[in-house]
């Protein structure tokens, strides 16, 4: 629980600025400011959906490369994952699919068509709550491990690589995440299909602002906290991939661009 207790100290930290430069209106304004200030650094430790203050995040490759990886969100979905899978196939793309832990109960067989397919799939947590982001230990360990546990039944391995809803990241997860021995994901550039119905501004948007190296963020499941329907992502995606090796980027799969291994050593 180390980043834990670091935010405790500096929150007692904060409290002891206060009661030291509480003399008077200048020693209270800064005791404010101070306070202010600490509490800027760890809201952008959260909400920075590539940073590694509390939980260590992969977002880009390690090295320079002219390739990209594309990654999909909030599934599977038995509406669109299909589709998805039927254009990678086609383009001969592969890709990483989060994977969310009580859709994976809810379609096992399909889990592992994506995997069978040459896919790899993370983790993106077991209910995808609104609120889950600011969660504690107790409920993000069973939120990351009942996940684990539905994926290893489906496809016969643990994933190492996470990705929190929304990106958000606190302390907690950090401490959850080094525990699990698994890596955060965040993102180079999104679709913003999660929102948007229009195909062709999805598709604009990922192709030009891709950068070499990164890592491309869609979604493959519907609902949770976006829209209802994924048609337009599916619309969109042959024209990104296309787009993206007009630009000369290799699209590879996320593993391979991260130079990392996407699932754990098996456990007895």
């Amino acid at each position: 629980m180390v980043k834990a207790i670091f935010i405790k100290i500096i929150a007692i930290a904060g409290v002891a600025a206060a009661l030291r430069f509480g003399h008077g209106a200048d020693g209270w304004i800064a005791a404010v400011v101070i306070v202010a200030l600490t509490l800027a650094w760890i809201a952008w430790g959260v909400f920075n959906v590539n940073s590694s203050m509390w939980a260590d995040t992969a977002w880009r490759a390690p090295e320079p490369v002219k390739a990209v990886a594309l990654t999909f969100d909030d599934g599977p979905d038995p509406r669109f994952t299909p589709e998805i899978l039927r254009v990678l196939s086609e383009k001969k793309v592969k890709a990483a699919f989060f994977s969310v832990g009580s859709r994976v109960i809810e379609n096992p067989d399909l889990t592992k068509r994506i995997h069978d397919a040459g896919h790899i799939i993370g983790n993106h947590s077991e209910s995808h709550g609104m609120w889950i982001n600011f969660s504690l230990h107790k409920r993000l360990r069973r939120e990351i491990q009942d996940t684990n546990a539905a994926i290893r039944q489906a496809i016969g391995h643990v994933p190492r690589l996470y990705r929190a809803p929304h990106g958000f990241k606190n302390p907690a997860l950090g401490d959850v995440l080094a525990t699990e021995e698994m890596l955060a994901v965040g993102w180079q550039v999104r679709g913003f299909d999660a929102v948007s119905g229009n195909a062709a501004k999805i598709a604009q948007r990922v192709v030009n602002g891709a950068s070499p190296g990164g890592v491309i963020l869609l979604h493959d499941g519907a609902g949770l906290q976006g829209t209802d329907d994924r048609s337009a992502t599916v619309e969109a995606l042959p024209v990104i991939i296309d787009g993206l090796r007009a630009r000369g980027l290799e699209i590879v799969r996320l593993d391979e661009l991260l130079k990392l291994e996407p699932y754990q050593e098996q456990r007895e």
